[in-house]
């Protein structure tokens, strides 16, 4: 456990040794327990601290907005509890923006993978559909899950993990409690990525890594295409930045190509 300077607890799981922390933020909704893969992949060669976020599995609720700023702010404290020479930050689609705010002023950080992040150049955030889906959603994710239906319809993203892990995922994922904890943090997100667009953070040539799902469902095929588009544009924007397709995944790098993501942190290493 790593606990906030406001006293709140974060279940957090370490594996591997070394002064390179490697920390993994997950995406909105989902227990830290999905970088599975990746910690194995990674255990030989760093220290790598895998978290819950407030309300999520283990961690601690916290009662009030969960903006950026709060959100990055959580990181910086599981980043602080660990001894290091240097930090790597990999963020998984809403934790790319978090990896990013926490990044920013810290020395330590010698680079930045962002795993199909959440991204405010695509223009699909912000529209009323988009605006509304997330209003909608952070109404009913609570209802879904206290019917068991919210786990039923994640399962199939969760498929190629083990199946003693995936019930985990599920129970630490997909509770009423971590179901408020998601809701809260989706009433923020239009509006966080808005602040982002308008105020762009700068890396200079920090080494950064994008990757980005390609595999999209039949009714996805715009919504990828946006959203790679946007990738493609962050990579151009940092002087340091790579575009990494994954061309075997679609949203859920983490499970379909862990491979990838552990090359890339390997890379940024070397390079950082």
């Amino acid at each position: 456990m790593v606990t906030t300077p406001g006293g709140r607890r974060l279940r957090t799981m370490v594996d591997g040794d070394g002064d390179t922390l490697v920390v993994l933020e997950a995406g909105l909704g989902a227990s830290a327990l999905y970088w599975h893969a990746v910690v194995q992949l990674l255990r030989n060669d760093f220290r790598v601290v895998a978290y819950d976020r407030a309300g999520m599995g283990g961690s601690d609720p916290f009662d009030g907005r969960r903006t950026l700023d709060v959100l990055a702010a959580d990181l910086r404290s599981v980043i602080d509890a660990f001894p290091h020479r240097r930090a790597i930050l990999v963020g998984h689609s809403w934790g790319g923006p978090i990896v990013r705010v926490a990044a920013v002023g810290r020395d330590d950080v010698a680079g930045l993978v962002l795993v199909d992040q959440s991204d405010e150049n695509d223009p699909m955030f912000f529209e009323p559909a988009v605006r509304w889906q997330f209003a909608v959603q952070s109404r009913v994710v609570v209802p879904l899950a206290r019917l068991g239906l919210l786990a039923r319809m994640a399962r199939s993203s969760l498929e190629r993990l083990p199946q003693r892990l995936r019930q985990a995922v599920v129970e630490s994922s997909y509770s009423p409690r971590a179901a408020a904890a998601v809701a809260a943090e989706e009433r923020e997100v239009v509006s966080e990525l808005s602040g982002l667009l308008q105020r762009p953070l700068a890396f200079g040539d920090l080494p950064i890594r994008v990757i980005s799902g390609q595999r999209a469902g039949r009714f996805e095929r715009r919504m990828r295409a946006e959203l790679v588009r946007a990738h493609l544009a962050t990579a151009q924007a940092h002087a340091g930045a790579e575009y990494v397709p994954a061309r075997t995944a679609g949203h859920m790098v983490p499970i379909s190509e862990p491979e990838l993501i552990a090359a890339q942190v390997i890379e940024v290493a070397q390079a950082g």
